[in-house]
This record gives C-alpha cells, sequence and structure tokens, in this order.
C-alpha cells in the first residue's frame, strides 16, 4: 500500500493550509547578537569562527567576539540574545564575574564554558551558584564546539531563536535538527496517549476521532518544513512543502496504523499508538534531514530502520506515560486497567504484529 492510496493528494494540501509558513520563515530571518567573552580575545575569536563556520574560515557578523573588558562596547552596538563566557579557571575571574552578573542583569541567558587545565579539575562541570548551564572544553576545536557546546546552545535558546540560529551557523544545524525531531516525537506520542483515553476512560471527556491524525500530521509537516528552511534549502513555500511531500510520500508511518489501532485500544492498550506515533514522527524527521543535508534519496527500506530504531524509544515513552497515568489516576474496573496495560497478553509479540501492518513493504510498493 502507498502513501497516496491511502491518504488523498487534496486532504494533504489542506493540511498544508494549516501550516502558518509566514511565522516560521520570519522566526529564521529573525537577527540575532550572539557574544562570545573571553579574558583573552584571540580565544573569544577562535570559538566564534567555530561557531560559525564548519571550516572556522570565518566570523558571522551577528556573532560577536570580545575580550570581558569590551563587552559593554558590544552591548551598547546592539542588544545580546545570547552570550558564551569562556573561562580558563573553575571561579570566574572578577572581571569575568562583573560581565556575568552584567548579562544576567540584563536578562541574557549565559553558557559558562570551562576550557584548558581547569575543565580536568574536579567539580569543575557543576554550576556555582545563579549559574545557568556549564560545560567542560579542555581545547576549543570542531569537535568540542560543533557537539557538546552546540547541543547546550541550541537547548539553551528559544525555539524562534534555534531557527534563526540553526539557519546562520551551519555547525548549530545538527543539533538544532535533533532537539525538533525529539520535542516533535514527544509531542504527537502525548497527544496519540490523550486521545487514546478517551477510549478507556470517557468520562476524561478528551474527544478521539480521526482529526487526532490531521494534528499528527501537520505537526510533523512543521516539523519537516522548519528543517528543510535551517539546512538552507531555498524556494517558495508552497514548492518546497511540494517537495517535502514528495520525499515523504510513504514515510508518514503512523497515519495508516493509527488508524487501524483507534478500534484496536481497548485490547491492545494505549501504548502501540503512542510508540508508533513516537517512531513515525522521528523517522519522518531523520528522512527530511538525509534530504536536506545530503541530498539523499528516501527509500523504503530507509525509513523503515529509522522507524524500527526508534520503536524503541517510543515504547519507553509510551511505558513512561502509561506508568505516570497508573500513579496519578484512579483507575475504576479491571477493563480499564487492561487498556492502559503496556504489556497486554497475545500470543504473538505485539510489536512484531504491529511492524507487519506497516504501510511499508520491503519492496517498496
Amino acid at each position: 500500500m502507498s502513501f497516496f492510496n491511502s491518504l488523498k493528494l487534496g486532504t494533504l494540501w489542506r493540511i498544508v493550509s494549516q501550516v502558518n509558513i509566514d511565522e516560521i520563515r520570519t522566526a529564521v530571518a529573525r537577527p540575532f547578537h550572539l557574544a562570545v567573552i573571553a579574558e583573552v580575545e584571540s580565544d573569544a575569536s577562535t570559538f566564534a569562527a567555530h561557531i560559525s563556520d564548519t571550516e572556522a574560515a570565518f566570523i558571522h557578523p551577528w556573532v560577536t567576539a570580545t575580550r570581558s573588558a569590551m563587552l559593554r562596547q558590544a552591548q551598547s552596538d546592539a542588544k545580546i540574545d545570547l552570550a558564551i563566557l569562556l573561562s580558563e579557571t573553575v571561579d570566574l575571574t572578577e572581571a569575568m564575574l562583573t560581565q556575568y552578573r552584567g548579562l544576567r542583569a540584563a536578562h541574557v541567558p549565559v553558557i559558562i564554558v570551562i576550557g584548558g587545565d581547569a575543565a580536568g579539575v574536579p567539580g569543575a562541570a557543576l554550576a556555582r551558584r545563579g549559574e545557568e548551564e556549564r560545560i567542560l572544553a579542555p581545547v576549543i576545536n570542531a569537535t568540542t564546539v560543533h557537539k557538546s557546546i552546540a547541543d547546550a546552545l541550541i537547548g539553551f535558546a528559544s525555539p524562534e531563536q534555534r531557527l534563526a540560529l540553526a539557519y546562520r551557523l551551519p555547525p548549530l544545524r545538527p543539533a538544532a535538527f535533533q532537539q525538533l525531531i525529539q520535542e516533535t516525537s514527544q509531542a504527537n506520542a502525548t497527544y496519540a496517549f490523550s486521545t487514546g483515553l478517551a477510549e478507556v476512560i470517557p468520562a476524561l471527556g478528551i474527544p478521539l476521532s480521526v482529526g487526532d491524525l490531521i494534528v499528527l500530521t501537520k505537526n510533523q509537516l512543521v516539523m519537516a518544513y522548519k528543517i528543510a528552511v535551517m539546512a538552507g534549502k531555498q524556494g517558495a513555500p508552497q514548492q518546497l512543502l511540494g517537495e517535502i511531500l514528495g520525499v515523504l510520500g510513504s514515510g508518514f508511518l503512523f497515519r495508516q496504523l493509527a488508524r487501524q489501532l483507534v478500534g484496536l485500544v481497548p485490547v491492545w492498550g494505549i501504548a502501540p499508538k503512542v510508540a508508533i506515533s513516537y517512531a513515525g514522527t522521528w523517522a519522518a524527521g531523520q528522512a527530511i534531514v538525509l534530504w536536506a543535508v545530503e541530498g539523499q534519496q528516501i527509500t523504503p527500506e530507509v525509513l523503515r530502520q529509522f522507524f524500527d530504531d526508534a520503536l524503541v524509544r517510543g515504547q519507553a515513552v509510551a511505558h513512561r506515560l502509561t506508568s505516570n497515568l497508573r500513579k496519578r489516576l484512579p483507575v475504576r474496573s479491571q477493563a480499564d486497567t487492561n487498556a492502559i496495560s503496556t504489556t497486554p497478553t497475545i500470543e504473538e509479540p505485539l510489536w512484531q504484529r504491529l511492524k507487519r501492518r506497516l504501510p511499508l513493504r520491503r519492496d517498496g510498493q
């Protein structure tokens, strides 16, 4: 079964029309000011170059590399949105501490990076009172900046800032992609969990209908479009969304399954629907990254591998949600308990049954 046989193109475009493209494009183009501050300006410049370009060949105009003594001038030139303090000592020097306090007084989020020999001191990674984030970086190089520091910076930024940072600063893109995919997968899993509850606990008053499929699909399309524009994909929104739909033509893995699982929730429990919603979203996100960044053709085999990889994580999310529910909500009957259970008793393993129902076949049909 192919994706377009199960969901008409007109329905897809109605979903696409609900996506606020202008809001996304505005966030991507939003200017920002990232300040990198160190005791020695050359250290700040090296770091700023690594955060600006994968080859560290230049410093982006929106990234300021400065000595702590020159920060006041940098602040007067433009409001700082995010700041990174590079310290060669475990405890900030008086000059750096003054700058940190000034930034925090101005409500600027600050990440402190402890470098050099100080990074090896026991307890160096522990944030001091009032600090928001500390990272250890014995050496400032591409590996350090592109991994641990990029993850921290993207995690620290607001969702709107992430779009602009990743679009302008390519070394931050992998971290931004994975953060977005994880958040969207979690959101879709949680939504599937809430709608599934209506089948087994009607008193909660959460409506369950095919409308939840529209919500899940819309979330996936928003995620895919954000990944594409962060990766530098050009073109009119309609054209770019058309390309995305082509890439994920058979990639919205959970859609057909969700239809089938709606009727099966009381028998198999909520967990399968939650796990599939998570895994399908995660697989779609990873596929879009491959297409947008590497130009790779997305085959059913690639999508199946992504889905299989994410299914274990989806099961963990389902288990956590159902476990939390059992702790907080008195179960009215044994039937309710069985419906919420993450480990229903059936002859064949549940996940093997579900995999056989996947809309993707090995031959790609």
